[in-house]
């Protein structure tokens, strides 16, 4: 009789649990909407459709669809004067139109849905998983421009069930490398938290003894001034323990081979930036440790296995995570 009862409780403690997690999800979210409904009032767009969430990459999951209906839902019964575009007839148009391949709204396809559709504003959000939460960045955009004419951005926790959701994949972006080298836009090969910052490795390239690996920095949840450190500092290390120091590295347009190159990082929005190192070996396999120093922490990525592929009659290699 115990042991049912110890049971019962702890099933009881589960559920709440559960109730408090979904709770506190809600309440933010609702939060967000009702800032956004005020927010979309104020252009006095009478018309706008909410389009899926996606990653920093363009990349839809689960919980971007989620998320996207729950602000649609929530945006409908604002009471604001505006309307809201069926998402199932807004995706439908999408796909007959073959308006976007992946979740990524540009200027051509943002004037192209306000003709077909009729809307004035889109409604676009970003899906950043960070620590325990996920940042959650939503923006009101003009149809006819693409601009961006408002923002906001909040928290949810990062539950087991949200969990799931994120790690769904729904459009995976993926090609052959192009004649620069740098490939399709995709997935990070490698995602490091370090420094307040995710540190998202990208690919990579050998040319001429030259190898350079590009990757993204991001800071979720505020500004942030970092400053990484190029000339020597910066390491690989290949499968024979061979060591080499960076000769240089970039942020942005910020180039620097002496000394540290110092950058703003806006919140939310990826930057590009990559790092080189000079006097490889072409028979190189594969990287143990890439080592990207920044001056209060650095970021490490493990691992990354060198694929030999032929392009335009000459063969380079590309960065591939094992």
């Amino acid at each position: 009789m115990k042991f049912f009862r110890h049971i019962v409780m702890l099933a009881i403690v589960f559920f709440l649990a559960a109730v408090c997690d979904a709770s506190a999800y809600e309440a933010e979210i609702k939060k967000m909407s009702a800032t956004m409904a005020e927010k979309i009032s104020a252009t006095e767009k009478d018309k706008i459709a909410v389009v899926d969430f996606t990653d920093l990459q363009g990349d839809v999951t689960e919980l971007g669809r989620f998320v996207a209906e729950e602000f649609s839902v929530a945006l409908a019964g604002a009471g604001k004067g505006f309307k809201v575009v069926d998402r199932t007839h807004l995706k439908s148009i999408i796909k007959e139109n073959k308006l976007s391949a992946t979740g990524l709204i540009d200027p051509a396809t943002a004037r192209k849905l306000g003709k077909i559709v009729g809307v004035e504003a889109l409604i676009t959000g970003t899906l950043t998983p960070f620590g325990d939460s996920v940042r959650i960045a939503v923006k009101i955009l003009d149809s006819s421009t693409a601009e961006v004419v408002d923002a906001i951005s909040g928290n949810i926790a990062k539950t087991e069930a949200v969990k799931d959701l994120l790690a769904t994949n729904l459009i995976f972006r993926k090609g052959p490398p192009s004649d620069t080298g740098e490939g399709e836009p995709g997935k990070p090969l490698q995602t490091v938290e370090a420094g307040g910052l995710l540190v998202q490795l990208m690919g990579g390239k050998l040319s001429n003894g030259n190898l350079t690996f590009s990757f993204l920095i991001i800071s979720p949840k505020q500004d942030k001034k970092v400053y990484m450190l190029t000339n020597h500092s910066s390491r690989i290390f290949d499968y024979e323990g061979n060591e080499y120091e960076a000769i240089k590295g970039q942020i942005g347009y910020s180039e620097r081979s002496s000394r540290a190159i110092e950058k703003n990082i806006i919140a939310g929005v990826p930057i590009k930036s990559s790092i080189s190192f000079e006097n490889i070996p072409p028979k190189i396999t594969g990287v143990a440790l890439l080592e990207v120093n920044f001056i209060d922490f650095t970021a490490q990525f493990h691992n990354i296995s060198l694929s030999k592929r032929s392009n335009n009659s000459s063969a380079q290699l590309y960065a591939g995570s094992e």
